[in-house]
């Protein structure tokens, strides 16, 4: 089976206070297992216009963006959610049982209980003194990116060494990557609080930003 591997190096004849030769190989392993990582979403590119200051939705865990409901119906056990929309279908769009959901007013640890046609599905039991009947917005997390062992690639690809991208998870800011400056680490994807987003405030040309998420699907 593929497996990931994973180089770095890093060296310097004159850094403070000494030199500095750091080199490293690894395999990429899925989570408690000595099985390979051996899916990748693959290597995906973002480039914000000059005119794109703000914060801007990188990588999520979202099986699809927020979609719009028609209607949520309450039942003594459960939810029936339906869609505004069939196009594409839960079942295009992978949704399963036991995938998480969030919205407003959604308690968290909420999943799909079971899909019961394109455009509905039910809502596991605790939802439902929390769900309000009606119009209202909804998203749906896949469970294969829940507490693993996933892996993040970030690359400002930009020319401009004045130009830099801001990287944060939610609200907490990581860092900053300069033109031609990668990052790489570990991601636990529990739905909206662990999206990735990127901000290039001031950036004079174009920013061009690499990226690619190593996933475990196991």
């Amino acid at each position: 089976m593929a497996t990931t591997t994973a180089s770095f190096s890093l060296a310097s004849s004159d850094i403070a206070p000494s030199p500095v030769s750091v080199s490293t190989t690894t395999a990429l392993y899925k989570a408690g297992l000595s099985t390979g990582l051996d899916q990748t979403t693959g290597m995906s590119r973002r480039i914000l216009k000059t005119t794109e200051t703000g914060k801007t939705l990188l990588i999520s865990p979202a099986l699809y963006g927020t979609q719009i409901l028609k209607g949520v119906t309450l039942a003594s056990g459960d939810a029936t959610v339906e869609l505004a929309s069939d196009d594409p279908t839960l079942a295009e769009l992978g949704v399963q049982a036991g995938d998480e959901i969030q919205g407003t007013g959604i308690t968290n640890g909420t999943t799909v209980l079971s899909v019961t046609d394109d455009d509905t599905f039910e809502m596991s039991a605790n939802a439902t003194a929390a769900v309000v009947t009606g119009d209202g917005s909804i998203a749906v997390y896949t469970a294969a990116t829940a507490s693993k062992s996933h892996k993040i690639y970030i690359c400002n690809s930009s020319t401009s060494d004045e130009d830099y991208i801001e990287v944060s998870i939610a609200q907490e800011v990581i860092g900053r990557l300069y033109a031609g400056d990668w990052a790489f680490f570990p991601w636990t994807a529990r739905g909206i609080d662990s999206e990735i987003f990127v901000m290039a405030p001031t950036h004079t040309t174009p920013a061009v930003i690499d990226y690619m998420v190593v996933v475990d699907a196991s």
